[in-house]
């Protein structure tokens, strides 16, 4: 998997906590960044892109990061935010409420309100930055944690920390092709855990917004399935059609355009790491969910502008460029 790199023990010790708070600015917007430790401040973070998501892997000596102010737009005004706590201890405050994260524990929280995170410790992190708009619709609390009260909450959120306490041990190791299908997977978890948060606070018929969030997740797993439909995704929810279609209103794309939409997503994401390799057109078609190549071709021209291997030979050149620049 692609990453930055980066880390203060190449700066003068005395320049250290100033670079890391630009490092901790051009990614997460202009925040209070304060060191704690009297000792060296030795920091790092890795950076990686996994479809919509953006992933940081951060180990830093004891410090506090706060949001006090915001009249000031900040990079990450436009996502939502989610912090897992791999070593150490940390704690978490916004408005009237604070939790203390230990090894395994998680919060979700806005960062356009104010907030303060304190490492009162050497710690290690990971950060996933989630753009708004994957949870459009649905209610959520400024600051959600993984403090259960129910038995269906508590072994909910403790699968999503038992799975991207996995993910952040094998970043590094993971190829570029499945960043899109984790990226999916750590938001179905999400969203699967912000649905049941809902449904026991509003009770068992869902909001619109809960829907949504359910109907994506259920179309991200069953996209390589042919008979994916508005008539089965409406028989395993148990919903009508009429709804769907009034839950989607709000959307720039009808739930059927959103569903070919990610169907050539993926396509286009096969032809591109398959670039000089002998897979064909109709195997990465029929592999997501098409049932007609020639009706994947005319769709996939109409969306990207070109036809299916056009498109797989400019990205095989591009690759081809760019490995000649790095030599």
């Amino acid at each position: 998997m692609n990453a930055h790199h980066f880390s203060t023990l190449l700066e003068h010790p005395e320049d250290r906590q100033a670079c890391w708070g630009r490092i901790s600015e051009s990614y997460f917007g202009a925040l209070r960044v304060q060191c704690l430790d009297t000792g060296t401040f030795d920091a790092r973070m890795d950076a990686y892109t996994l479809g919509p998501l953006g992933m940081y892997m951060i180990e830093a000596p004891s410090h506090r990061v706060a949001r006090p102010d915001t009249r000031q737009e900040i990079v990450l005004d436009d996502h939502y935010k989610l912090v897992l706590q791999l070593g150490g201890h940390g704690h978490i405050s916004q408005r009237d409420r604070e939790f203390h994260l230990h090894p395994g524990d998680w919060s979700l929280y806005d960062p356009r309100v104010p907030y303060a995170i304190t490492n009162p410790e050497r710690s290690r992190l990971l950060a996933i930055t989630i753009p708004r708009q994957q949870f459009k619709g649905m209610k959520i609390p400024d600051l959600h944690t993984c403090e259960a009260h129910t038995p269906a909450m508590r072994g909910l959120y403790a699968v999503l920390g038992s799975f991207l306490t996995s993910l952040a041990d094998q970043l590094p190791s993971l190829p570029d092709a499945v960043g899109r299908s984790v990226s999916d997977t750590v938001l179905s978890l999400l969203a699967s855990t912000l649905a049941t948060h809902s449904d026991e606070q509003f009770g068992a018929h869902p909001i619109p917004g809960v829907l949504k969030a359910r109907v994506k997740q259920f179309v991200h797993a069953h996209l390589a399935d042919p008979a994916l439909s508005l008539d089965l995704i409406a028989q395993q929810l148990r919903c009508s059609k009429r709804y769907l279609h009034r839950v989607f209103e709000d959307e720039d794309q009808t739930l059927d355009r959103f569903i070919w939409q990610m169907r050539l997503e993926r396509c286009s994401e096969a032809l591109r790491n398959a670039a000089g390799r002998r897979i064909s057109v109709s195997e990465i078609a029929f592999a997501w969910g098409f049932n007609s190549s020639a009706h994947f071709c005319r769709a996939f021209k109409v969306h990207y502008g070109v036809a299916p291997r056009e498109f797989q030979r400019r990205e095989a050149e591009q690759a081809l460029a760019s490995a000649a620049l790095t030599h």
